[in-house]
């Protein structure tokens, strides 16, 4: 049955819950971004809404003077239609405010006109040259709504005429006395308009809107050209709309007084929120990531500390399964004599010195783990450190076959260090070589100067470190697969206390494999512990590299 810590129910719900984290931060992002779009919105809209009432209250002011200019010149043509001394409706001046009129009576024939034809042409008039008609829209009267009016009452038609330009016309169904009826077009002075009633009701520019009327050219009629970038339609805080029902081919356009300022404003407000959301949702993304590796880390070092639980256990069980069998041995007496008893003595205390050298390991490493490694430094010699360590190593050495070759170089300079912990790296660094130099082997150690350390170097002559594994084999619980697949025994915290000692005294450890002692044979690896160490300038010499061989 699969266990609560193993991966792969982990596995499944990062799988889950990774894609859901990153689909709620990139909603987050695009519902906060269109939340602030959409809170900018009520107020643009209310500008919208304050500009559309108050184009119809000007279309609608300009539109009652067109209504009583157009029914008073109509009621004058009533008048003169009524006058018996009278012999022509359109013997009257309209005023500035109209450019011409016709009158047609019942059957849809024109009666008469203002101007009078003879007044349309001009005096001279280049030889060749068309004659050019002063009411240019008559040839659209019968296309007007005539249907659509009912006697005595009028309609406006804003027509484009096909020279350019547009005309405003005012029509009506009359009826005389006799109940005869007749008809009357008359066109209003688009210019008047503009220059005067839409000026005027416009009056000086209003303190939060810049208003202009356009016609259908986008020609300004009135008001002031908005020259900003902003002033087109699609944009925000930008009104247009038709200039009212008489002259709706006129455009009405509006945006605040202060238009530059709301545009810098937003445009500053719009790039600090997308700057914030795009911080926020990098934020989020690099927190995931950063999750998603502390949890892979947290992973692994689990599983590194389950491993290391393991084998730890497997360092501790066999040699007091040995311990116990030949101490139950000897106190029973069930031995072959004095030499048997003392052969059985000697293998208990060598499983105990390995007891004892594991123990060590674990307690150094776990108050390195806790932060509460304390050392003691002092100057010494560590050729005497080196010495006493591998006096330990002896009788398992002997016992493993492997020959143990030291080069230790005279005078060296004294050291600041602490000589339990270097006790510790040495037999570190030794039992590795036993485990890796196998049986028949041979281990290497040299104690030699550099410039500025003296260093100690162990090696060993087995199948080497893979070229993968070199930057990992420092790190804690850390065993090469190599290692795994022989079944070399480990705690994997040699090493790792190594380093940590090492950078402990201002020095450091690197390690070299394979060791070319002949390009066409590399073989081994060799561990080298810096030690920093005053040495003249003058009496510097190399490190050893090659060791003299020798039994000791």
């Amino acid at each position: 049955m699969r266990g609560v810590g193993s991966p792969r129910p982990i596995s499944l719900i990062l799988a889950l819950v990774f894609p859901a984290m990153i689909a709620a931060a990139v909603a987050l992002a695009y519902y906060g971004f269109k939340h602030a779009e959409d809170v900018s919105r009520p107020v643009e809209q209310l500008f919208r809404l304050e500009c559309q009432d108050y184009a119809e209250s000007l279309a609608k002011s300009v539109e009652t003077q067109l209504d009583r200019e157009a029914l008073a010149l109509f009621a004058k043509i009533d008048e003169l239609r009524e006058d018996p001394a009278s012999s022509d409706a359109c013997e009257l001046d309209p005023g500035p405010d109209v450019e011409a009129f016709v009158v047609l009576g019942e059957a849809g024939r024109i009666e008469c006109m203002w101007p009078e034809p003879s007044q349309a042409e001009p005096k001279r008039r280049k030889p060749g040259a068309p004659a050019k008609p002063k009411i240019a829209w008559l040839h659209k009267i019968r296309n007007l709504a005539w249907d659509q009016v009912d006697p005595d009452s009028f309609a406006y038609h804003h027509e484009a005429l096909d020279g350019g330009g547009s005309a405003l016309l005012a029509y009506t169904v009359r009826r005389a006395a006799n109940d005869v009826r007749y008809r009357v077009v008359a066109q209003l002075s688009l210019d008047f308009i503009g220059k005067q009633w839409v000026e005027n009701e416009l009056g000086p520019p209003r303190k939060n809107r810049r208003v202009a009327i356009l016609d259908e050219a986008s020609n300004l009629i009135a008001g002031a050209r908005l020259a900003v970038p902003e002033a087109r339609p699609g944009v925000r805080l930008f009104y247009e709309g038709p200039f009212g029902k008489a002259l709706y081919r006129w455009r009405i356009q509006m945006v605040p007084q202060n238009v530059e300022e709301f545009q810098a404003q937003r445009e500053r407000t719009k790039g600090f929120r997308r700057v914030l959301i795009m911080l926020a949702t990098g934020i989020i993304a690099v927190g995931l990531v950063l999750v998603w590796l502390a949890i892979l880390t947290e992973r692994r070092a689990s599983r590194m500390k389950s491993d290391f639980i393991a084998n730890v256990s497997h360092e501790l069980k066999t040699p007091l399964s040995l311990i116990r069998m030949f101490g139950e041995m000897v106190a029973t007496g069930r031995h072959k004599g004095e030499k048997a008893a003392r052969e059985y003595g000697g293998i208990i205390t060598r499983e105990s010195d390995r007891l004892s050298h594991l123990i060590d390991n674990v307690l150094d490493f776990s108050r390195i783990e806790r932060g509460k490694s304390s050392y003691h430094f002092a100057e010494g010699d560590l050729a005497e450190v080196v010495e006493r360590a591998l006096d330990v190593c002896r009788y398992r050495l002997e016992r493993e076959k492997v020959k143990l070759v030291v080069a230790i170089e005279p005078s060296l300079p004294p050291v600041r260090m602490d000589a339990n912990e270097m006790t510790l790296v040495v037999l570190n660094l030794v039992d590795n070589a036993i485990k890796h130099a196998g049986d028949g082997g041979e281990v290497d150690v040299t104690v030699a100067r550099a410039p500025g350390f003296v260093v100690l170097a162990v090696r060993d002559f087995g199948p080497g470190i893979a070229p993968e594994d070199h930057g990992r084999i420092f790190e804690r619980f850390y065993r090469s697969q190599q290692t795994r697949e022989k079944n070399v025994r480990g705690s994997g915290i040699g090493l790792a206390l190594v380093k940590h000692i090492a950078l402990a005294h201002g020095g450091r450890v690197t390690v070299q494999s394979p060791v070319p002692d002949s390009p066409d044979n590399p073989r081994g690896s060799v561990f080298k512990v810096f030690v920093p160490a005053p040495v003249p300038a003058g009496d510097e010499a190399p490190a050893v590299t090659s060791p003299g061989r020798g039994p000791t």
